[in-house]
């Protein structure tokens, strides 16, 4: 057969299968499964495979469901090839989700459990040419960029197989019947209600009548050509993604804004869609708009705006930094605990552990890294380790004047949402002592110091 042929080179250009190799191949019954499942059959003994027929009965068509799943099994038998069936669970389509996505969603579902039930090395699909020449239109129809204009991939997640990707539909009908194979026809495929159906009865043979009668295979070329191109993209994506330049933390990513306007506007776009689908559940679900609105967010924002996304996220431009969140971050819950002259104090909040004690002029080393030095005659006790409260001020070391904990921390650029959660120790009078930062000017150690507080820092 030359389909055999055809299917061939297309596994062996893009890799699709190894030697061993136990393949699921998805079976509908219709002409493009079943032309699947029989060539693979065909060439289970060459490669050494190991191949499952699994059907998904999406129960839709009363009892036309029914019967494909009957005529999938019995061509399983036929071929010898182990065969799984399934119902769909829940037929009911959950509010906000297409029929189309939630029906495919529950297909791979399946798909993936057989998979791992059966240590299936690939997933096997029976997409073919005129199928990819539909994608690639219907994405040019919906305004898509790269992602969409390279169609389906002949391999996905280095999982899921397309061998028929180079074929056309005549050629598997014509194939069908030379080897005398019987398939299904989905009634379901004639009702122009769905876009898809539309565009294969009614746009394509427009074009090829009035355009161009090589439309089809014209955009699968320049599928081919787009995916090349998104492969290069995609390269210098991955290679910033693990860069320093990315920083990955709990729950969030941040980058600089400089470095991003440093990009080349293709990747930086590219980068912000990779970013969010990080973030979301499901890997995807961005529209370019709300990608554009990150990028605006990056190059034109002020330091403190705030965008929403899908997904419960929130992207934040903060100075030069942009974070984003995979949820609004409440406020810090205020915190305050006495620290004793000696004690010690267990901060969970900040991850630190404090210690104060008592100690001598000539013990003082500012260069000591994680101690900090006060002039204890000059403390008006009791002291506190707490959070910020409205109306804090402090005189900052170097200075003879007085400013309030938030202009302090807005002239230092701390980012909004980590304000609240920096530790402060206070006494009577004012705030002498703020993390990472410095002590207040009142309070510091000078060649007049008698008795000197060593206060220690460390990882809880």
């Amino acid at each position: 057969m030359i389909m055999i042929k055809k299917i061939e080179h297309t596994i062996k250009k893009h890799h699709l299968l190894e030697k061993g190799d136990t393949v699921v191949v998805a079976l509908s019954g219709g002409a493009d499964s079943c032309a699947l499942l029989l060539c693979l059959v065909r060439l289970s003994d060459e490669y050494g495979l190991k191949l499952v027929a699994a059907h998904f009965n999406h129960g839709l068509r009363q009892g036309q469901s029914d019967e494909d799943e009957v005529f999938c099994r019995s061509l399983a038998q036929k071929l010898g090839v182990d065969f799984f069936t399934q119902r769909m669970p829940d037929p009911s389509i959950p509010r906000g989700v297409s029929p189309e996505d939630y029906f495919r969603r529950e297909r791979y579902r399946f798909l993936d459990t057989v998979a791992a039930d059966r240590g299936a090395d690939k997933i096997a699909l029976g997409h073919h040419m005129q199928d990819q020449a539909e994608t690639v239109l219907l994405n040019i129809l919906r305004g898509s960029g790269l992602d969409g204009l390279k169609g389906f991939l002949p391999m996905r997640d280095c999982k899921y197989i397309r061998p028929l990707i180079g074929v056309t539909r005549q050629e598997i009908i014509a194939t069908l019947k030379e080897t005398g194979f019987d398939f299904r026809e989905d009634s379901t495929n004639s009702n122009h209600v769905y876009l898809r159906n539309r565009m294969r009865g009614e746009l394509i043979p427009l074009l090829q009548k009035k355009y161009n009668p090589r439309i089809e295979q014209n955009l699968v070329r320049m599928a081919e050509i787009v995916r090349r191109d998104d492969d290069w993209i995609s390269m210098h994506v991955d290679s910033i993604l693990t860069s320093p330049r990315i920083q990955h933390e709990q729950n969030e990513v941040s980058f600089s804004a400089e470095y991003f306007k440093s990009l080349h506007e293709a990747l930086g776009f590219r980068l912000v869609k990779a970013l969010l689908e990080g973030l979301s559940p499901e890997g995807r679900g961005f529209s370019s708009a709300h990608i554009q609105a990150v990028v605006d967010l990056v190059i034109n924002s002020p330091s403190g705006k705030i965008i929403t996304l899908p997904h419960r996220l929130r992207a934040q431009k903060e100075y030069d930094r942009v974070v984003l969140h995979p949820k609004i971050q409440e406020r810090t819950a205020d915190y305050e605990y006495p620290l004793m002259i000696p004690g010690i104090v267990d901060l969970k909040e900040r991850k630190i552990i404090l210690s104060a004690r008592r100690g001598e002029p000539k013990e003082v080393d500012f260069n000591c890294v994680g101690r900090v030095y006060f002039d204890e005659d000059k403390i008006r006790v009791p002291l506190l380790i707490r959070n910020r409260r409205k109306g804090d001020w402090f005189e900052p070391l170097g200075t003879n004047g007085s400013q309030k904990i938030k202009k302090l921390f807005i002239d230092r650029k701390v980012p909004g949402g980590e304000r609240d959660s920096i530790a402060l120790i206070a006494d009577k009078n004012s705030i002498i002592w703020i993390e990472n930062m410095h002590i207040s000017e009142r309070v510091k150690v000078t060649h007049d110091t008698k008795n000197v507080l060593i206060l220690e820092i460390r990882p809880l």
